[in-house]
């Protein structure tokens, strides 16, 4: 018979809410339990994260390359956009509002954001479908590619970027009103 004390230490428990946040930008948060913070979870192709974001903030616009994203929330209302293509390779484009109770899936490599639009923080647990899923974000691209790839898509001058703010990497904060 195995003792309380054994269970409190099992490998085969996580304390999510008590982590400590792998990122931390603006006041908002994201905890993360995968394979390597869990190491229950190796090669069963899951993680879940806790994000903590304030009222008006955002998640800024990304796509996991190597995973799909099922959202729950838990606390607080969020703006969900989506981008993607379906099956016969037109664009979907969406905008979705989701309230607590509510689950809300994001297919793998779909260009995503995420804006806290009640007055109350926003909490989300989110599980993917791998156990270290990749994160692109636009800041990340934008610095990694660079202005003038930018400016001609766009048919923008380079220096329209030059004063991009690639510090928000995950959040950006509330917008002034």
């Amino acid at each position: 018979m195995m003792s309380s004390n054994s269970l409190s230490q099992s490998p085969f428990k996580f304390d999510l809410v008590g982590a400590k946040p792998s990122i931390s930008e603006h006041g908002n948060t994201i905890r993360e339990a995968n394979q390597n913070d869990f190491p229950v979870l190796a090669g069963n192709g899951v993680s879940f994260f806790m994000i903590d974001m304030k009222p008006g903030a955002l998640r800024v616009p990304h796509w996991h390359p190597n995973a799909w994203e099922l959202d729950y929330c838990l606390e607080g209302e969020a703006e969900f956009w989506i981008v993607g293509p379906d099956n016969t390779g037109n664009t979907v484009k969406q905008a979705v509002t989701v309230r607590p109770g509510q689950l809300f899936f994001i297919p793998q490599g779909w260009f995503h954001a995420i804006k806290a639009i009640s007055s109350t923080n926003l909490k989300l647990l989110l599980t993917f479908n791998n156990g270290m899923p990749g994160d692109i974000g636009i800041p990340v691209g934008l610095n990694g590619i660079g202005n003038n790839v930018f400016a001609q898509t766009f048919g923008v001058s380079s220096g329209v970027f030059n004063n991009f703010n690639e510090n928000n990497r995950f959040f950006a904060p509330p917008v002034p009103s």
